[in-house]
């Protein structure tokens, strides 16, 4: 005789916090501004971090660690705070935290001048986003050969020469227009950046 499945109770949803205790409990309003302010904050953060590390391999793993840190932390951030001056912090301490690791094997900057370049970085950090915007509105109005030349020679191991011979053309036609083009972008971004009162 086949006897009737026990019923088994029908348990609440659980959340990824309530499954792992590490991770923590945040809004979901406050979550999605976390996600988009860390997103936008990777260019700079990965950036803090090669002016302070020599190596190649130190900063992705300082990179990496400095990320790890924020999400876990970011229960911490307040919408309506400075992220970056807070994302910033704790880059520069995972960096200090990576040199006392490794500076018995390896030459790295004494704590006090990665304190002082860190704290130039950051006071700069909001100047290169300007320029960034900038740069970004001022290829959007370039014509759409100049934008494609400018791909061409930035893209992976694009040389004059190559371009050159993919376009029929001459190598210094090619630098001259290349020439033209980063001057027109030039006067394009510092004309932006002076009507928007960032010089």
């Amino acid at each position: 005789m086949i006897r009737p499945s026990k019923t088994i109770p029908m348990q609440p949803d659980h959340t990824t916090a309530d499954l792992n205790p590490a991770v923590p409990v945040i809004a979901n309003d406050t979550l999605d501004v976390f996600a988009r302010e860390l997103a936008r904050s990777q260019p700079r953060l990965r950036g803090l971090i090669r002016c302070l590390l020599f190596d190649r391999q130190d900063v992705e793993d300082v990179w990496q660690d400095t990320n790890v840190t924020l999400l876990k932390k970011a229960s911490d951030f307040r919408p309506g705070t400075d992220f970056w001056a807070w994302a910033s912090q704790v880059a520069r301490y995972q960096v200090l935290t990576h040199c006392k690791k490794i500076k018995r094997d390896r030459l790295v900057l004494a704590e006090d001048l990665i304190q002082q370049i860190a704290a130039e970085v950051i006071d700069r950090g909001g100047q290169l986003d300007d320029r960034r915007d900038a740069l970004a509105a001022c290829l959007a109005r370039l014509p759409r050969t100049q934008r494609q030349l400018l791909e061409m020679r930035y893209g992976p191991k694009n040389s004059i020469e190559a371009i050159a011979d993919s376009l029929d053309r001459s190598a210094g036609s090619i630098r001259q227009a290349l020439f033209r083009i980063r001057g027109t972008l030039l006067a394009c971004i510092e004309k932006r950046l002076a009507t928007e009162g960032v010089a």
